[in-house]
């Protein structure tokens, strides 16, 4: 309801913007970018953050144990068979994304590469499971939001500052930007998507113990060290993303944003320790 209620609220402040500032031919141009914009937001918005993330949809030949874990999966919770997408990132992700009964699986490369037959069955599952209880179109559209949000950042701020001659300036330029719009994304992520989301999350998972334990055992494998997520280390990570690309820029504002194996995994680790 929130995302909807975000969305909702954009394209009204957007519309207004453009009624404000704009007149004549101009105006007929943005409203149909506008237009579009809607188009999108309401039919494919797993499509443009498949865009966003630069992934790459796989065939069953390629990734057979990927296929074979997410058809019984989604056999096991009466969900349509997703489509196979991996992805260049820097951060140990999956992502699920719904638009109608359009489903997306999307993993990181490097953990698609990592994960045996039987962890790709206990990611499949987390993942689906939220399409099962209805969960997986409100991140899409959380998701799309921000992403689309970054986008256009990152694409301005882009032309603005490749008009600076001087190639530190330009960085140090970047750098400040991401410095400033990063934490803006992480705030609105957390309204949008609260921390109810990834409880309530927990416990559909507690419902299934066996996959429950096997999705223990791939957190206590594929998580990195907390620090890893700290403050410090992430400021890190944006300040070398500088360098890169825009689009490798976007996908690590995606990556940074909270993520379902964030708040399980440490979960998991507090209650070992105890």
């Amino acid at each position: 309801m929130r995302a909807t209620l975000f969305l909702f609220l954009g394209f009204i402040i957007f519309g207004l913007f453009l009624w404000v500032t704009l007149n004549g031919v101009f105006l007929v141009i943005a409203g149909i970018i506008g237009l579009a914009l809607v188009v999108i937001t309401i039919g494919y918005p797993e499509t443009m953050l498949l865009f966003l993330l630069g992934a790459r949809e796989l065939r069953s030949s390629d990734e057979k144990s990927f296929f074979e874990a997410a058809a019984q999966e989604s056999y096991k919770l009466s969900v349509p068979m997703p489509r196979l997408y991996f992805y260049n990132g820097s951060l140990d992700r999956a992502f699920v994304f719904q638009a109608r009964q359009n489903v997306s699986i999307v993993l990181n490369k490097n953990l698609l590469e990592r994960a045996t037959k039987e962890e790709l069955k206990a990611i499949c599952f987390e993942l689906l499971l939220q399409v099962k209880k209805g969960m997986s179109t409100k991140r899409t559209k959380c998701m799309f939001v921000l992403g689309l949000s970054t986008w256009i950042i990152h694409s301005l701020s882009g032309l603005l500052t490749n008009l600076i001659p001087f190639k530190d300036i330009r960085k140090g330029s970047k750098w400040f930007t991401n410095y400033l719009f990063n934490p803006v994304l992480d705030f609105v992520y957390r309204i949008m998507m609260s921390e109810s989301y990834f409880r309530k999350l927990e416990q559909f998972i507690g419902e299934y113990p066996e996959e429950k334990a096997l999705l223990g055992r791939v957190g206590l494998k594929l998580r990195k060290p907390y620090s890893y997520y700290s403050l410090p280390s992430r400021k890190l990570l944006e300040l070398h993303s500088v360098g890169r690309s825009r689009h490798y820029q976007n996908i690590m504002a995606l990556e940074f944003l909270p993520h379902e194996w964030d708040y399980l995994f440490r979960t998991l680790e507090i209650k070992g320790a105890q």
